[in-house]
């Protein structure tokens, strides 16, 4: 019965390690979109897309919560310092794309090299969100520790599965 205790949390846990590759990829992919709309100016033509996109909700509610929210946040981009941001999110969105490529070739270096990645962006992340504050930051660090906890599990469940 433990073996089939252990074979069952193994699963659940390689399970778990890829969707959150898939989650990582997803937000890597979000993250390069979102680089290149800032690098293209769609900050400037955000509050009017954001408009339009929650113009049929807020004639039917003009208090819907997401909507007014959305537009609230809209209409407080910094459009200060566009270049960090277009590079932040160029260069989180296209080392978490390579680190999950290399994870999913099953690449020797690949649990290594994306352990140190997100080390260094939650160290980063926690050391901008100390001098300039935001939200984001630490949703982008919760999500990063978490996959760093899964990718530690699914490292040493594979070192326990090789002879």
């Amino acid at each position: 019965m433990t073996a089939v205790k252990q074979h069952n949390s193994k699963s659940l846990n390689h399970r778990l390690f890829a969707v959150t590759l898939f989650a990582k990829a997803v937000l890597g992919v979000l993250q390069l979109a979102t680089a290149a709309a800032i690098f293209a100016g769609a900050v400037d033509r955000l509050p009017a897309l954001t408009q339009w996109f929650f113009r049929a909700e807020l004639a039917e509610n003009p208090n819907d919560f997401l909507a007014t929210r959305a537009m609230s946040l809209a209409g407080v981009i910094p459009t200060s310092d566009l270049a960090f941001y277009t590079t932040y999110f160029l260069a989180h969105g296209g080392l978490h794309i390579a680190i999950v490529v290399a994870l999913l070739y099953g690449a020797a270096w690949a649990h290594r090299a994306a352990l140190f990645v997100l080390w260094t962006f939650v160290i980063y992340q926690l050391f901008e969100w100390l001098t300039v504050g935001g939200v984001a930051l630490l949703v982008l660090t919760a999500i990063d520790l978490m996959v760093i906890y899964i990718t530690v599990r699914e490292q040493r469940s594979r070192a326990l599965l090789e002879p």
